[in-house]
């Protein structure tokens, strides 16, 4: 089966909104085996509407339409499917109804501009929404076109209620994706790595700042055999990535480094000066992160290092707070307060003002500090300042990350 899906609103062409109900309908459907012969953005302006679904219903089996369907005048998608359909735009006097006791249920006014939603094309049958009040769907000529609100919550509770149970009774094979983490190489890099890497799969390179993902998919009839063919693929992944792949699917940086330290009994704290405590942020962002972290300090200015984490004064009047020999002093310092099985620093210059060519724009330290030894090292980074911070934040979670992963039998 082939597949069109079309994203109706302004906000969407003007860029305010970011289009993500096209991603995750991209996803449904390339998981049910289905084929998306073109996505398309359109404003909201009835012609083009129509348009673009005449276009859709000439080249796919099911259409998909996301926005539109609202109360307010520039909720044009519904007069555009009738104009598309060649149908009459009437009150479906039962979804009418519907709607009217939603509305009493929630206590809102049923008002004759809520009422618009329960004209629909002729022959159109309403799809069910848990979450809200619109949807219908629509057939011809042995096509279907599904139409859904743009809100993305409403959307992926109807897609779950009528859309897959569609595609799963016409299914004609199965596919199997996988995400693939990397952080580490340039783009380019990780092709090099996977070069010769080929087969009856498809390999889609998704950058994510500051990571890498990588989308594999597979097709056939078979969904056991596809799980058996994904497990080889992946195991040659892994070999050809080795530490630079460090999770798949839903798992972050974060989450891994949480699990390892977990599975270690070791516990860390963070002093963060450059990245602003978006280090100690991130990890707390894992649920049940209070088991391996004690916290964090956020010695920004050369005082706090002074007398949060007992960096001396003169250290930083020789070296500078931007420096290997401060942001080891740092590390230290909060895993013996901490008294932690790590200590985590960073410090540097986020920009864009502050550089000199001693310390430009760029450069940061990172250290990582245990019992018995300090790893400092120095990085130029590039990037705005949201950028440079976000990049030197997921460097030094990597860091803690490839330390356990070298050292299995490290423990506290």
């Amino acid at each position: 089966m082939k597949a069109y899906v079309i994203t109706v609103g302004n906000e969407l062409l003007e860029g305010f909104t970011l289009n993500t109900n096209a991603s995750f309908l991209g996803q449904v459907l390339g998981s049910h085996g289905v084929r998306v012969v073109r996505m398309t953005s359109v404003g909201d302006r009835r012609e083009e509407i129509v348009e673009v679904l005449r276009e859709a219903m000439g080249m796919a089996d099911i259409v998909l339409v996301t926005g539109g369907l609202g109360p307010t005048p520039d909720d044009l998608t519904r007069e555009a499917a009738a104009l598309a359909f060649g149908r009459r735009l009437v009150l479906n006097e039962e979804y009418r109804q519907s709607l009217k006791e939603k509305f009493r249920e929630w206590g809102l006014d049923f008002t004759s501009e809520e009422e618009r939603q329960a004209f629909l094309p002729e022959g159109a049958v309403p799809l069910p929404n848990p979450v809200g009040i619109c949807g219908f769907r629509m057939e011809a000529e042995g096509r279907v076109a599904f139409f859904f609100p743009g809100v993305p919550r409403e959307l992926r509770e109807m897609v779950k209620g009528s859309l897959v149970p569609f595609l799963q009774e016409r299914a004609e094979g199965a596919s199997f994706s996988k995400l693939f983490k990397v952080f580490g190489p340039t783009e380019s890099g990780v092709k090099e790595l996977l070069e010769g890497f080929e087969g009856d799969f498809t390999l889609a390179f998704l950058p994510s700042f500051p990571e890498i993902h990588l989308r594999l998919t597979l097709r056939g009839r078979d969904r056991e055999e596809l799980f058996r063919k994904m497990d080889g693929l992946e195991e040659e992944l892994r070999g050809r990535l080795g530490l630079h792949l460090f999770g798949t699917e839903d798992e972050t940086m974060e989450k891994v480094v949480g699990e390892l330290l977990r599975e270690r009994g070791a516990t860390i704290a963070t002093a963060e000066s450059c990245t602003g405590g978006l280090v100690a942020h991130r990890i707390t962002e894992v649920p049940g992160s209070s088991d391996y972290f004690e916290g964090g300090v956020v010695s920004y200015s050369n005082r706090a290092k002074v007398e949060l984490l007992g960096v001396p004064e003169e250290v930083i009047e020789r070296h500078g707070a931007v420096s290997e020999e401060t942001a080891r002093l740092m590390a230290q310092g909060i895993r013996e307060r901490r008294r932690t099985t790590f200590g985590l620093s960073t410090t540097g210059i986020a920009g864009p003002t502050g550089g000199t060519p001693e310390a430009p724009v760029g450069r940061v330290f990172i250290a990582l500090a245990t019992k018995d030894h300090v790893e400092v090292r120095r990085y130029d980074l590039f990037g705005d300042r949201g950028q440079i911070k976000l990049l030197a934040s997921e460097i030094a979670l990597d860091r803690v990350r490839r330390f356990l992963l070298r050292n299995p039998d490290f423990r506290p």
